[in-house]
């Protein structure tokens, strides 16, 4: 397949977005407009930690697909990138799931 890495990892993002969207109740839900401590006490730390290592592999998916060496200011980038997507997406995922069956 000979996609780049942004449209790989926007595929995985926007997927996600929608099924989490759908499952969630409410908009908050889905974007995780509450506080970071608030989250926390509510998902836990496995979950959450689980969630984030999840979110990992995904990334170096994406990042395999089209292997080409970081710059640091790439490196940099898909770090901000990893703890927004997971703050304001990924997290809580799991649960959502959980809930909804």
């Amino acid at each position: 397949m000979n996609i780049d890495y942004l449209l790989a990892f926007g595929i995985y993002i926007i997927g996600l977005g929608l099924f989490k969207g759908f499952l969630s109740e409410e908009l908050k839900d889905v974007f995780n407009f509450k506080t970071t401590k608030d989250l926390y006490e509510k998902i836990g730390f496995t979950a959450s930690l689980t969630e984030l290592l999840s979110l990992v592999l995904i990334f170096i998916n994406s990042y395999l697909i089209d292997y080409e060496p970081f710059t640091p200011f790439e490196f940099l980038f898909m770090f901000f990138n990893i703890a927004l997507v997971y703050r304001f997406l990924f997290w809580g995922i799991t649960r959502t799931i959980r809930e909804r069956n």
